[in-house]
């Protein structure tokens, strides 16, 4: 049929994406993919596949309940599923899930792209302060102030104080369940010049809604973040992933 591309000329890498955790994140996230295509026809637009559950146990609860099977089991389960079903490389979409990517079998691990190295590969290349926005799992995780990488870079990385974190934590949750994702520049507004720094660190997915409406508004350069879902769907569509 014209305008058809042969199944034999597809290389494309087969990217899996493990969503749901939320899913408004992990679709924008392939909206991010699609959106600033350059392809020719669509036969060779980048392919992935989503595996979106949000039904996955939350993430926060998990790591101050110390009850860390559930999820492990729930992220093991899908990026098994999306491995089995032809994915090469597999982004886990959610920040605070990376908790237990160090205990997923090695060959699976191995398969996943580390969002949290996207981040400290960023802030290597940095010279300027960022404040870390997450989770308040991640932070109680110590995601980041706890990982091998942090020493090298502990002077990029400002944290929040816990009144502040609750605060974002809260704004993070409202995001999940809809809300508006502008409302987080006001917050940014705010905290950004009391701890001294001009840009952030978007450690967790539901930012990425954040930085892309910051995008949009053409407001980028007056508040820089390092968002890794922004480099990861960068790298998804320029096929090194």
């Amino acid at each position: 049929m014209s305008g058809m591309t042969p199944a034999s000329t597809v290389s494309q890498l087969l990217v899996g994406v493990v969503g749901g955790m939320g899913p408004l994140a992990s679709t924008e996230l392939l909206r991010t993919v699609y959106a600033q295509g350059s392809w020719a026809v669509e036969q060779e637009a980048p392919r992935i596949l989503l595996w979106s559950d949000p039904a996955v146990v939350d993430r926060t609860d998990a790591i101050g309940s110390n009850d860390m099977d559930r999820l492990r089991e729930a992220v093991e389960r899908a990026v098994r599923g999306l491995c089995e079903a032809g994915a090469e490389r597999v982004v886990i979409a959610c920040l605070t899930a990376h908790h237990v990517l160090g205990a997923l079998p090695a060959d699976l691990a191995a398969r996943c792209v580390s969002l949290v190295d996207i981040v400290f590969d960023e802030l290597e290349r940095s010279s300027r302060p960022h404040l870390l926005l997450g989770t308040s799992g991640t932070a109680r995780a110590g995601l980041f102030t706890a990982h091998p990488r942090h020493p090298a870079v502990a002077d990029r990385l400002v944290t929040l104080a816990p009144d502040d974190q609750d605060t974002l934590h809260d704004l993070v949750y409202r995001i999940k369940r809809g809300g508006d994702p502008a409302r987080a520049v006001d917050f940014l507004r705010d905290a950004l010049p009391r701890y001294g720094v001009g840009a952030f660190v978007a450690a967790c997915t539901e930012l990425h809604l954040v930085t892309r409406g910051i995008a949009a508004s053409g407001r980028a350069d007056e508040f820089p973040s390092i968002d890794p879902l922004t480099i990861a769907a960068e790298r998804i569509r320029n096929g090194v992933l």
